[in-house]
């Protein structure tokens, strides 16, 4: 069965680290008593209850305790998923440890979800930032060159309202996400002061918005530096809570909103055969279409019209594996999440090539293997090559990185593209591959397709620290189909 699924980070992202907003302009708010604290100098511990569009499904808590010469913070936060009727637990842990300014000293982050666990620790030493990835039983160590001490999100509320910042002024940090390895750059603004109510209770309230790759975060934050809401208008909220009543979270009942099929977006006119059509042409709106590179191979973009060409595999330009050529370097290298240098990963692409030179073929073996070897299932993690060969499960993520990992592994240049595909009436949030032969051409490995049908619209490429930037898209997306052949 067909099961298109939106990137598991960016669910990870929506529910965990952030609560997206869409971008709106506030009035400025009259003035409301508060008094802000110079520093934190007591233990501090926070819970909230997570809930979308009304019903719980996860909490969250946070402890900071000084230290003489900073600060350590510990979270965590459990969460019930509905995936395509799947319910999934997913939990998370982070420990870090912060100089006297909250900027990263180190930190100790975990995920697990089912049977999937992820690990990632980190060190800041002057100029660099030392990682060490451990996931599917494999360690893999990296090293990252930061101009200044980075910041993670769960240290910049804490530090923004110690600083009485002006209101209305904007202020630069750069951030480091533990869950996808990547910086980026966060924009701090506080907005001015208002009431705010929590449950019978109103409060004064310090409202600061963050904002990084096109997407902005509110919270409201109580003058000891303590959360007390984020809400969104497409129904994720977080609500502060006493600890019990934050706990407190039904484990049988199941989860009623299925949160793919909320992210959907949905299509006045159906597509018949899709798999049967050669050209698309699509009317693209609600987004900023600079932020993403549209033409790309067989896609091209005249102002709002998107048009998509499938590939012809008998005009592709094949040749001997492995690809020898300097300019594929980057697209046939490890990594941290593709391992493709590892020997069981090098063994298993033997075995499935069974000696085939021809990197057109080779492809074809490869999808494959992936296609009826990995059981199609829901599934929330941070997907890398070893552990998918583990678990042999997942969705188009799993899919994904480990036919990319065999294709590299087999001398065959291969990336993940991430953006929509249609199934059933709406355009889903997908990631497939493209593989080099001659130009480079579409792979579906969880939907068994080479080429992708024409209904794959790519936004965007590259592993998970680039995937994020699609989180601008989720509830603004807007297609409409204006011809199909």
């Amino acid at each position: 069965m067909k099961r298109p699924l939106i990137i598991a980070i960016v669910l990870f992202w929506c529910l965990m680290n952030i609560l997206l907003i869409r971008r709106q302009l506030w009035a400025p708010p009259p003035p409301v008593p508060l008094h802000t604290v110079a520093a934190i100098n007591e233990p501090m511990e926070e819970w909230w209850g997570i809930y979308y569009r009304g019903e719980k499904i996860g909490y969250a808590a946070q402890k900071i305790n000084p230290e003489p010469d900073g600060y350590s913070l510990q979270s965590s936060s459990t969460l019930r998923l509905n995936l395509l009727g799947t319910t999934q637990t997913v939990k998370t842990r982070l420990e870090m440890a912060a100089a006297s300014n909250w900027a990263l000293r180190q930190f100790d982050f975990e995920l697990h979800s089912n049977d999937i666990r992820f690990l990632a620790r980190g060190k800041f030493t002057v100029g660099r930032l030392q990682l060490e990835v451990e996931s599917g039983g494999h360690r893999t160590e990296k090293e990252l060159s930061v101009s200044q001490p980075p910041y993670l999100h769960a240290a910049l509320k804490p530090y923004i309202v110690t600083q009485n910042l002006e209101p209305g002024k904007e202020q630069l940090f750069p951030v480091f996400d533990p869950s996808t390895l990547s910086q980026q750059i966060t924009t701090v603004t506080v907005e001015g002061r208002e009431h705010i109510k929590i449950g019978s209770k109103t409060e004064p309230a310090l409202r600061i918005r963050q904002r990084f790759k096109g997407i902005s975060v509110v919270s409201w934050v109580d003058g000891k530096g303590k959360t007390l809401k984020e809400e969104s208008p497409t129904g994720l909220s977080l609500i502060r809570q006493r600890p019990e009543e934050a706990k407190a979270l039904t484990q049988t009942r199941p989860v009623s909103l299925d949160l793919i099929a909320q992210t959907a977006v949905p299509l006045e006119t159906p597509i018949v055969d899709p798999g049967q059509k050669n050209l698309l042409k699509l009317r693209l709106s609600g987004f900023n279409l600079a932020h993403f590179s549209l033409n790309a191979g067989r896609q091209r973009i005249n102002e709002d019209i998107l048009e998509i060409k499938r590939e012809d595999l008998s005009r592709v330009r094949s040749y001997r594996i492995p690809i020898q050529e300097a300019r594929f370097a980057s697209y046939l290298q490890s990594t941290p999440f593709l391992q493709s240098d590892h020997p069981q990963i090098r063994a298993l692409v033997q075995r499935v090539l069974e000696g085939e030179s021809d990197a057109l073929k080779a492809v074809t073996r490869i999808r494959e293997w992936v296609y009826h070897g990995l059981v199609k299932e829901p599934t929330v993690s941070i997907p890398n090559a070893l552990e998918v060969l583990q678990t042999k499960k997942g969705d188009c993520n799993e899919h994904t990185v480990l036919f990319n990992t065999m294709a590299r592994a087999g001398g065959i240049p291969a990336k993940t593209v991430v953006g929509v595909v249609y199934l059933r009436g709406a355009f889903y949030y997908h990631a497939w591959s493209e593989v080099w032969l001659g130009e480079w051409v579409s792979v579906d490995s969880v939907l068994n397709q080479f080429p992708a049908d024409v209904t794959h619209i790519k936004f965007l490429e590259g592993e998970i620290d680039r995937q994020i930037d699609i989180l601008q898209l989720i509830g603004k997306l807007k297609i409409k189909v204006v011809e199909i052949s």
